[in-house]
């Protein structure tokens, strides 16, 4: 049987990439331009090896049908035949790696239900907040930050004349530095704002948010999520 690669090992160009790595994140990359009508580009993720390394696969989109039947978020697999791309010329992705794995027609991907179970569920990796305006260039890169939440704004239309709506929110971290996000369409309707002023008031509430990308020195969220809420006792 042929061996796998580690993703540390791979480089751009390869065409027959063979990894062995848990899907921790999977997602719809969406075109949330109006006139698109929130077509489907891709379906992204992210996936975690037995070395910790991460990188990002892509399944374009005419191979939806094909393969969205066959990945599950938190599942670890054995994928064979994705061609390793060079990312430089790519938009709203991570920077893991130097490259992202694309699904061909050919990938296979086989199921593991024993093997993998020493490889996390979870993996990030949180960008200070002292290196976003570092962030805020042209291709606007995928980011995760992580802070407390010090302000929640109403869900509203950006502006009188504007039919898009979204909520501001700002985080803090430990050196009570503070950055304000924008969460638009669904994710700032979506965004529990109740909840977390119910649990501001029991002890400090970290948030977690996936898949942002820098604009200037403010985030505007780009498939964004919160993945995670957690309150904790001040001592």
């Amino acid at each position: 049987m042929e061996s796998t690669t580690k993703l540390k090992d791979i480089t751009v160009g390869q065409q027959n990439c063979k990894v062995f790595a848990r899907v921790i994140r999977l997602w719809d990359a969406i075109n949330t331009n109006p006139r698109y009508g929130n077509a489907l580009i891709s379906i992204d993720g992210i996936l975690l090896d037995e070395d910790g390394c991460m990188a990002q696969i892509s399944v374009p989109k005419k191979f939806e049908k094909q393969f969205c039947g066959l990945l599950s978020q938190g599942s670890a697999y054995i994928i064979s035949n994705v061609a390793a791309i060079d990312i430089r010329s790519k938009s709203y992705v991570y920077r893991h790696q130097n490259y992202m794995l694309q699904f061909k027609q050919d990938t296979k991907v086989d199921l593991l239900h024993s093997r993998g179970a020493d490889i996390p569920t979870l993996s990030l990796d949180f960008c200070p907040f002292y290196q976003l305006p570092q962030k805020a260039i042209d291709s606007k890169p995928l980011l995760d930050v992580i802070g407390v939440i010090c302000d929640v704004g109403p869900y509203d239309y950006a502006s009188q004349t504007s039919q898009h709506k979204f909520r501001k929110t700002k985080i803090r971290n430990l050196e009570e530095q503070t950055q304000e996000l924008v969460l638009w369409g669904q994710h700032g309707e979506s965004f529990d704002e109740e909840t977390v002023l119910k649990k501001s008031q029991e002890g400090i509430v970290i948030a977690i948010f996936a898949g942002v990308t820098a604009t200037l020195q403010r985030f505007t969220g780009y498939d964004t999520r919160i993945l995670k809420f957690r309150d904790t006792n001040i001592s």
